[in-house]
């Protein structure tokens, strides 16, 4: 007997879906406006599933919906990166240390070979954007194995946030040194996880994150020196006609 087939997400899902990786990929720059009336052109539907949409991508906090203007896309802020690093780190660590209580043999030895392919990528390319995704993966993996499952959407929550933010990095910002460190540091936590040591665990998970920090701070300031010369208006100048008099 066939199992019955799963339900197609509905045109609300698909389209805060769409959305979201467009937000997180920066298609859809921080502080740009998103109007219904082009999302349903470019969906080729009503404004209802799109107003759905919109509600799926304010709960998560990448939108803030402005009645009769459209949805407003959140703005990269110290105070913002800040609270999604203190937030990763404190959730990191809890799930760390639930997986170094729960992880079976067989895990262990699974999150080792997903390290070293880790690894074997920080040396191959600078590339920080695939540093991180190689890294989350090595990340979701420990959280499915730490059987906590409310720990685990939380981090899953953070994660996307996390990605949306180090679209501040350019892609050749970081040295394969800091890539290399960062790997050193997850090896550190990886075996503290295999070894059962919850306790080192959630501290190797903090410092972990706290490098990555640390990192992100000088291109962050970048960012914002930038966002804050584009957003000043330039000042008109004034300039000398050939008969000598001046104009605007």
């Amino acid at each position: 007997m066939s199992q019955p087939e799963p339900d197609a997400p509905t045109q609300d899902r698909v389209i805060a879906d769409a959305l979201i990786a467009d937000i997180v990929e920066w298609r859809i720059e921080p502080g740009s406006w998103i109007r219904e009336r082009e999302i349903a052109q470019r969906f080729g539907v009503s404004h209802a599933p799109v107003r759905e949409a919109f509600r799926h991508v304010a709960h998560i906090g990448l939108i803030q919906v402005v009645p009769w203007r459209g949805a407003h896309v959140i703005e990269v802020d110290r105070h913002a990166v800040t609270e999604i690093f203190e937030l990763w780190k404190a959730n990191f660590g809890v799930v760390c240390r639930l997986a170094a209580l729960a992880m079976s043999d067989a895990d262990s030895k699974e999150l080792m070979v997903r390290l070293e392919g880790y690894k074997a990528l920080v040396h191959r390319t600078k590339n920080t954007f695939e540093h991180l995704a190689s890294s989350n993966r090595v990340g979701a993996f420990i959280a499915r194995r730490c059987g906590g499952h409310l720990a685990t959407d939380v981090l899953n929550r953070i994660a996307v946030f996390a990605s949306w933010q180090h679209r501040v990095i350019s892609a050749d910002f970081f040295s394969i040194e800091a890539g290399i460190r960062s790997a050193e540091l997850y090896e550190i936590l990886c075996r503290h996880i295999v070894a059962r040591e919850p306790d080192a665990a959630d501290s190797a998970a903090r410092a972990l994150l706290g490098y990555l920090q640390e990192r992100f701070a000088e291109p962050l300031e970048e960012y914002l020196a930038a966002s804050r010369a584009r957003a000043t208006p330039r000042r008109r100048t004034r300039s000398k006609r050939n008969d000598g008099s001046q104009s605007a």
